[in-house]
């Protein structure tokens, strides 16, 4: 299954994911996928969401590359629900799918 369609699936699904960029493991909740400068790229909360009103999220909003991206996997972890802001949502000019 390609990159794309992971991202796909866990969008629609609203599902945490695990892969690997530049290399690195890495992990995430992929909230829309789009295309920005000319490339195609996912805008993905990376990083951990307790979802505890107590524990602030320690991820961060970022507009990956596609390319950039391997071994894309759904997982059982928690979703991130929280809603990008508008510069973080910039990163995409031509939007095909996100969170609704």
């Amino acid at each position: 299954m390609t990159v794309k369609k992971q991202l796909s699936d866990a969008i629609k699904q609203k599902k945490a994911v695990s892969f690997s960029f530049q290399g690195k493991p890495a992990f995430g909740s992929p909230h829309a996928l789009g295309k920005g400068d000319g490339e195609e790229r996912v805008l993905i909360y990376r990083g951990e969401d307790s979802h505890e009103k107590e524990v602030k999220p320690t991820g961060k909003w970022a507009c990956l590359r596609l390319a950039d991206l391997s071994n894309v996997m759904l997982t059982d972890e928690p979703f991130h629900e929280g809603h990008p802001g508008e510069h973080d949502k910039a990163c995409l000019h031509d939007v095909e799918l996100s969170v609704k």
